[in-house]
């Protein structure tokens, strides 16, 4: 697996999907089984494009995994290319056209991208899947949205499962990480 740890790359045919990836719960690893899929049937290049994490930390917020243990994590996987892009002013900035144009475009080459129905983009977070899916049409890539999982009637996220462990929950937590 390639990984890149900031802004210095150039690839062409990537399948993409976009998130901080905490903990790689049920719903990534459904997100990551269609970038797969899509990337092997297309003969694309599996790419997760995640922001350093660092940037998002807060005294009060608790990660569930290391960047080491998500790297892990992610090449076990089969994905074949990592970005860790940093989450610094000029990233933060950009707005939902200019970083699908200047980084998924541009950079990635993207031929597709998977993300979840909650996903949301640029600065403000103002761009949403029905933004992407325009842009996807503009740019001549194909945009994959699926739904959120759930687990016990509520959505899987990483912060309920950081809430299932500050709780006591360790089954429930454990069930949604897929850790056996």
């Amino acid at each position: 697996m390639d990984i890149i740890q900031g802004k210095d790359f150039k690839y062409d045919n990537t399948c993409v999907t976009i998130g901080k990836f905490d903990g790689i719960h049920i719903g990534h690893r459904r997100i990551l089984d269609k970038v797969l899929e899509l990337s092997k049937k297309h003969n694309y290049k599996s790419t997760v494009f995640t922001f350093d994490f660092d940037y998002f930390k807060t005294e009060d917020e608790k990660r569930l995994n290391t960047r080491e243990e998500k790297r892990k994590t992610i090449e076990e996987y089969g994905i074949d290319i990592l970005i860790d892009y940093p989450f610094d002013d000029e990233i933060k900035n950009k707005n939902p056209l200019e970083f699908v144009k200047e980084v998924l475009v541009a950079k990635l080459g993207i031929k597709c991208i998977v993300v979840g129905d909650n996903f949301r983009f640029g600065k403000g977070a103002k761009g949403d899947t029905k933004t992407l899916e325009e842009l996807g049409l503009e740019f001549g890539f194909e945009v994959v949205v699926l739904p959120m999982v759930e687990y016990e009637g509520s959505q899987v996220s990483s912060t309920r499962i950081r809430d299932e462990l500050g709780a006591g929950h360790i089954k429930e937590a454990h069930e949604m990480l897929n850790i056996k």
